[in-house]
């Protein structure tokens, strides 16, 4: 269970960052008076004892009174040392569990712990922030260093900051939204409004309004990655739905079911942008981060609501649903994919997000309508 609260503090006197699960004022440091909290609430939250799991590692706390520097790392303090600060325990046990590697939880989104270091400063920050967001904060990037590492994964935490995380069927190990592979001889299939190449969906006002304002929200994406290709004009979909691991037979009764189907358009509204770590690479690395505009809460509970009908029959067809599409991803447009180890994702989503406020994305009157997907 991961529910061992992770703060970031700062202390400008010592000017260095602290990741810690308990008030600082508690420990016998320099000038403990002087750290205050960078964010309100939690950054991240990790398991409070060790669980039974063999990719678990500890996340220690370490000090150096030489360096004025409190450093949250999984490596040990031998390891630590041997780079100099002269480092000692801060405390007589691990601040608690992180996972070495992702996995997949229905109940559990995780994000990545990154260290990254400042040379100037002799100081690093363990967060769930990339280097590229460090060095945002400053608005400065000779302070921390460009490029960082991921040290462990924890559970996404509920800071101002925190918008980033693994998706609801991460690792998409069969495909989208599909966290198992398939069988041989099965394979996954979809169903997608396509909003920009639909005459009919993309011709009203909500419409217009939110192809609009996904073309101002890419490039708000490109200013700081020219290289990255936003999904805009006919690109602009949502997902209905995803089917997962099934037989050419069973996917023919899903799309009999789909045809026959008396389609009732939806109105839909959106909320905000977030980003959802999708999978991992073919080497085990991980940089396929989505930057996704999702549904409000009331639209997204309608659509479940709508998918569940289809799905019910589906089954009553005698095709059983094997991932259901409530313990998918919530509904979404795709906005853009980035590399999450070196793009500033909360940067980005702090400027769409103001830019494009929640609940506007198709007018503050009008919404945007699903008529009928493709499949």
């Amino acid at each position: 269970v991961m529910d061992q609260a992770l703060y970031l503090y700062h202390s400008a006197v010592n000017a260095d960052f602290a990741l810690l699960t308990q008030p600082i004022t508690t420990l016998n440091i320099s000038h403990p008076e002087s750290y205050a909290l960078f964010q309100n609430s939690p950054v991240a939250l990790i398991a409070q004892s060790l669980v039974d799991d063999g990719d678990a590692i500890p996340l220690n706390a370490f000090w150096s009174e030489d360096r004025k520097d409190i450093q949250t790392t999984t490596r040990s303090l031998d390891d630590l040392n041997a780079h100099g600060g002269e480092y000692v325990e801060l405390l007589n046990a691990p601040l608690g569990w992180v996972f070495s590697n992702p996995m997949y939880s229905e109940t559990d989104r995780l994000v990545p712990l990154s260290l990254v270091y400042s040379d100037s400063d002799k100081d690093s920050i363990t967060s769930p922030f990339n280097a590229a967001d460090v060095a945002a904060l400053f608005n400065d990037d000779s302070v921390f260093r460009d490029t960082g590492s991921v040290i462990g994964w924890g559970k996404k935490g509920s800071c101002e900051m925190c918008n980033m995380a693994t998706s609801e069927t991460y690792p998409s190990a069969g495909g989208a939204d599909c966290p198992t592979k398939c069988e041989e001889g099965k394979k996954c299939a979809n169903a997608i409004y396509h909003v920009g190449a639909d005459d009919e969906m993309q011709n009203t006002v909500g419409a217009e309004n939110f192809l609009a304002n996904m073309k101002l929200a890419g490039e708000v994406v490109t200013s700081f990655d020219s290289s990255v290709e936003p999904e805009f004009g006919t690109k602009v979909h949502v997902s209905f739905e995803y089917w997962c691991c099934y037989t050419d037979e069973e996917l023919k009764t899903i799309k009999k079911v789909l045809d026959d189907w008396d389609w009732v358009p939806q109105d839909v509204t959106y909320d905000r942008a977030e980003v959802r770590i999708d999978n991992p690479n073919s080497d085990g690395t991980i940089s396929h981060y989505s930057i996704c505009i999702f549904l409000d809460e009331e639209s997204n509970k309608r659509m479940m609501e709508y998918v569940g009908s289809i799905e019910a029959q589906i089954e009553a067809a005698g095709v059983k649903i094997n991932n259901p599409r409530e313990k998918q991803e919530p509904y979404h447009s795709t906005l853009a994919v980035v590399d999450g180890r070196n793009f500033p994702v909360e940067e980005a989503l702090k400027k769409i997000n103001e830019l494009i406020a929640p609940g506007t994305w198709t007018g503050t009157e009008t919404k945007l309508t699903l008529t009928k997907p493709t499949w």
